[in-house]
């Protein structure tokens, strides 16, 4: 796993724990946009993972045939 994609969940887990404070403190309403946050985060993380699964099984697929 890549520096990026473990700070990237490591952030989207931390936006949804202090979306989850200021949801009890202040209300959803005014933590909504952590939450977004949040989520934005998470599918960045979902599609970089998705990106890198792909590049690595066509590097694989390339060698195959390359032998």
């Amino acid at each position: 796993m890549k520096t990026a994609d473990i700070v990237l969940f490591t952030l989207a887990l931390g936006f949804f724990v202090i979306g989850i404070h200021q949801s009890m403190v202040l209300g959803i309403a005014e933590a909504y946009w952590i939450f977004m946050l949040s989520l934005s985060l998470l599918f960045l993380y979902g599609y970089r993972k998705n990106k890198g699964d792909q590049d690595d099984k066509s590097s694989n697929v390339s060698r195959k045939h390359k032998k």
